[in-house]
């Protein structure tokens, strides 16, 4: 079982907004969660990125808002850690209170678009680069503040974000990583519960055209304009997001998880991995070990 600290940030009394400038010869975090939520936006260095299953490289300018003891770790690129002085890590962390504001979230319907952010911010949440210069610029600017000025421009970077129309979210380690808590429509969410009860089974799209009262062709039509994703695209999603929940446990050989996550041969296993995470099981795993 991989190893996991947490994190006690132990924010400052009275005050429930923490930020802080980074100059590091390298980050030295390891995997590791808090309870807090967390905003990281990086201006200069390179590397990885694990949030959750989702491994990612990071450059100048990455900003990822990351939710509530949601596990997460940066690692730089070989050549920091060989006391190069051109190499440095310059970030800025803003961090603040799981509890922050909690009131007006359930309450005010003016907060409602960053309380869908504080709940997607459970998967991680990248903001594009070029799309997302404003809130970049916000977030330097908040440096220099304290205390109620401070509280009220985190607000506002929070709302800049819940607006934000370029942004993704990265993959954790729940099996529920593709659920829309938000779906309206019956039909899909009778689907979807279908599908996250089955996904490690032989399922065929007529079984799931079923579950919709719907001929398969309509239904494949119908799924697509749901989900923006093939019904197939969807399982090999489910099934690698748990595939990659095994592998970071190594209870399991690779063949045997293979087999547990619903394929039926370790090319085709091998071959939805690689296309999914951009990394075949054995480098996952190879680049999670570099980094713990």
């Amino acid at each position: 079982m991989t190893k996991i600290m947490h994190e006690k940030l132990n924010l400052s009394s009275g005050s429930p907004v923490k930020i802080k400038w980074c100059d590091y010869d390298y980050f030295k975090f390891p995997w590791h969660f808090h309870e807090e939520y967390e905003i990281v936006y990086i201006l200069k260095s390179t590397g990885t990125r694990f949030v959750g299953n989702n491994v990612e490289l990071f450059s100048d300018e990455d900003l990822v808002l990351l939710g509530s003891s949601v596990p997460h770790m940066y690692r730089n690129d070989i050549q920091y850690y060989q006391n190069d002085p051109k190499y440095r890590v310059n970030a800025i962390t803003l961090q603040f209170s799981k509890d922050f504001f909690h009131y007006s979230l359930q309450q005010y319907p003016e907060f409602s678009k960053i309380k869908k952010l504080l709940e997607d911010a459970k998967y991680g949440i990248y903001f594009e680069k070029d799309a997302n210069k404003t809130i970049r610029k916000r977030i330097t600017k908040a440096l220099r503040l304290s205390g109620l000025d401070l509280l009220l421009e985190t607000i506002k970077i929070l709302s800049m974000m819940s607006q934000s129309q370029e942004k993704r979210l990265l993959r954790d380690e729940s099996e529920d990583t593709l659920i829309n808590i938000h779906d309206k429509d019956p039909r899909i969410i009778k689907v979807k519960a279908f599908l996250h009860r089955e996904y490690t089974k032989a399922i065929t799209l007529q079984d799931i055209a079923d579950i919709a009262g719907m001929n398969v062709s309509a239904f494949c039509r119908y799924f697509l304009e749901k989900t923006s994703k093939t019904c197939f695209q969807y399982i090999n999603e489910l099934r690698i997001s748990y595939a990659c929940k095994l592998l970071l446990e190594r209870r399991l050989t690779i063949t045997q998880i293979c087999y547990e996550t619903g394929y039926n041969n370790i090319s085709n296993f091998n071959r939805q991995f690689k296309k999914i995470m951009g990394y075949t099981p054995t480098e996952y795993i190879l680049e999670f070990n570099k980094a713990v």
